[in-house]
């Protein structure tokens, strides 16, 4: 667990929303300068979170498609004291004959929601999960306890020839009583005056005082063209599905919204939108040229969105996404921005929590931002993975981070991103039965799924099941050819491993599940054919180490396992090059300390390379500590099959009764696992491969 100062607060118990500058970094009293390198953890952090990610958009749909029932089958919570200024606003009815009146009864509590969502003083549950109760029939009372909220807002429209009737009641959650009700009668060109009297209405019975700023945030229509906004509302309606054909569909109808009215900023931002899912989720030959005028073609309508509506918090969320991956600093002062304009917006706290991931420091507060992202949102799984790879990446904490997926698990049982994620902290803690028996699972679903093909093949291999890891390996459809590293690996084929190794890091297609078998392949194989120049080249390189005139060390490795840095000492030491290769291991081991004493990140990240470097140093002592301390942990065991027999830095310890005991017992634990693994197939629950 992190320590105190980690603890960040995020507001005076009588506030309901967390100020935004309380996310900032925690201080940190006294704390050691870094040494070199140690910074460089941040891009794996930030990694993880984008491979998370990934895999998360693959299978939207299929949340989708669970989460109305996840709120349905839930048993009731416990009764809890509900936040008192909090209030999910749920879909209305649609009752009219009228095609929009089912459009607007989702248009119009939508619209409502988010002007509620700008005041500082309400908690405001996310459409995601407030929406998650449309057509069902759960009482107000358990929907209370489900999402949270103190108040529900609820009600019907009819639509019937240029009228509207529509009603309104909020309702106490806590009691199931109901506060006040209303009907309106309008014409559909008032519609914009009815969701702003809704608005009103709920801010006065709640007592939320409202100062002429305020007021204005909840009276001000996106639009006074019904029409455009039929359109909008519609878009918005297609883009919810996550279906390819019905993202095209959308930029259609927003095109027609902002061209009905120029002036529409939201509509605007909901084009960007839906032409940046677009440009995604098709997978074309020519889809990196199309991305590139996605991306122009979105910040275009930002700008032009932003010029209209200079406080729009979506538009300042929307822009962040597109600028998170290579300008990390304008992607967080637009989150924040989003966030001083829409306290409640659980998306802008998502991103903010991945920005502040990239800095170890701030970790504690990317978990603060995803909590808050959790509690305005409560009923979307992906925050929970989230969270899950932030503690695990950032902490170390596997077991806090498997618990946290085993309970997204049970709400919603099918949830593939919780399973791939599961899949590789099973994997990774010693239990390769486990990881083959999620992994494909997440396989029968979603075969593209590449992270959990990786990890698969990984966890086959850990348990000496080479046919069928190489059928894992076979099933690739993204011409990934560094999934075959680990079977040339496994059967000793070293040239072709290395070879295949060095290719993928030369098209930068070394994905990051075998970057240690690629570089292990590397290194064993420069030992049989003393090509030490040539991986020394590439561990600078892939590391980032840079060397004055002197010959100090200026730089350090840029990966978080102090990969890089420790293979290019190893190399330096099989070239004689004994003083420099001391220097970068030495340093290596320091950013190691460093990143566990000040960082918090966690002992089991270094069980793979600090036995290695301790070992090409003379310390044989201690790295035969810090293997059994791996062993004990089960933290190691994944990929035991070449760290303990094929690694070359271990000769040295062969010989060692210490290091002839972890070995069997590796080999124990391995002819165990593949026992459960049989158990598995027998019960049907693990398809049989090769």
């Amino acid at each position: 667990m992190l320590p105190p100062v980690y603890e960040l607060p995020l507001a005076a118990p009588s506030a309901v929303s967390p100020d935004v500058a309380a996310l900032a970094s925690p201080p940190l009293e006294a704390a050691p300068a870094p040494p070199l390198g140690s910074r460089a953890v941040r891009k794996t952090a930030l990694f993880a979170v984008a491979v998370l990610l990934v895999i998360t958009a693959t299978v939207v749909l299929l949340h989708q498609r669970t989460s109305e029932r996840t709120a349905a089958i839930q048993p009731p919570a416990s009764a809890t004291s509900l936040p008192e200024r909090s209030i999910a606003v749920l879909p209305f009815v649609g009752l009219g004959k009228a095609d929009d009146s089912d459009l607007l009864a989702l248009g119009i509590p939508e619209a409502v929601l988010h002007q509620l969502a700008t005041l500082n003083r309400l908690q405001v549950i996310a459409r995601t999960s407030s929406f998650a109760f449309r057509d069902n029939s759960v009482d107000a009372r358990t929907i209370g306890q489900r999402l949270n909220a103190r108040y529900l807002l609820e009600g019907s429209v009819q639509s019937d020839r240029g009228r509207l009737r529509v009603t309104a009641q909020l309702i106490d959650a806590a009691s199931g009583d109901h506060v006040w009700s209303m009907q309106l009668d309008k014409t559909t060109g008032d519609v914009f005056a009815l969701e702003d009297e809704i608005a009103l209405r709920v801010a006065r019975a709640l007592q939320i005082s409202l100062d002429a700023g305020a007021t204005g945030q909840l009276t001000a229509s996106p639009t006074t063209n019904f029409d455009a906004y039929l359109e909008y509302l519609q878009a918005g309606a297609l883009l919810s599905t996550w279906r390819l054909a019905d993202m095209q569909a959308a930029i259609t109808r927003a095109g027609k919204a902002v061209e009905l009215d120029p002036g529409f900023a939201a509509a605007y931002v909901l084009l960007a939108r839906a032409t940046i899912r677009s440009a995604e989720f098709e997978v074309t030959a020519d889809r990196p040229q199309r991305m590139a005028i996605a991306l122009q073609q979105a910040q275009q309508w930002l700008q032009r969105a932003l010029a209209l509506d200079p406080n729009d918090s979506r538009a300042y969320v929307e822009r962040a996404y597109l600028t998170a991956f290579h300008d990390t600093v304008a992607a967080e002062k637009d989150y924040r921005r989003a966030l001083e304009l829409n306290p409640n917006d659980a998306d802008a706290y998502e991103g903010l929590a991945t920005i502040l991931a990239d800095d170890p420091a701030r970790r504690g507060a990317a978990v603060v931002a995803i909590d808050q992202a959790r509690k305005l949102n409560p009923l979307e799984p992906r925050l929970d993975v989230i969270k899950a790879t932030l503690i695990y990446y950032g902490r170390g904490d596997a077991e806090g981070a498997i618990n946290l997926l085993m309970t997204t698990l049970t709400r919603d049982p099918l949830y593939e991103p919780a399973l791939a994620r599961l899949e590789e902290l099973r994997w990774a803690t010693g239990h390769p039965a486990e990881a083959v028996n999620l992994g494909e699972q997440v396989l029968s679903r979603d075969p593209h799924s590449a992270q959990a093909r990786q990890i698969l093949l990984l966890a086959y291999l850990d348990m000496d099941e080479l046919r069928a890891a190489e059928s894992v390996a076979a099933g690739n459809d993204h011409a990934d050819a560094s999934a075959e590293i680990g079977t040339r690996l496994y059967v000793h084929d070293l040239q072709a491993a290395a070879n295949l190794a060095y290719a993928a890091a030369a098209n930068n297609t070394l994905s990051s599940a075998f970057e240690v078998l690629g570089a292990a392949a590397i290194r064993i194989a420069a030992r049989k054919n003393r090509q030490f120049a040539r991986a020394a080249a590439l561990f600078t390189q892939r590391g980032s180490i840079q060397w004055d005139t002197s010959g100090r060390l200026l730089q350090g490795d840029i990966s978080g396992l102090q990969l890089n840095a420790v293979c290019l000492g190893d190399m330096l030491m099989q070239m004689g090059e004994t003083a420099r290769a001391r220097v970068v291991l030495e340093s290596s081991l320091a950013a190691m300390d460093y990143d566990v004493r000040v960082d918090q990140r966690g002992d089991n990240w270094y069980y793979l390379m600090r036995p290695i470097a301790l070992v090409l140093l003379g310390r044989r002592d201690e790295a035969i500590a810090v293997l059994q301390k791996r062993a004990v942990a089960k933290a190691g065991s994944s990929g035991a099959w070449y760290q303990y027999e094929l690694e070359p830095a271990f000769a040295p310890l062969h010989n060692d009764p210490r290091f002839v005991a972890l070995l069997a017992q590796s080999r124990a634990h391995a002819q165990s696992e593949r026992k459960a693994l049989q158990l598995l197939r027998a019960q049907g629950l693990v398809p049989r491969r090769g």
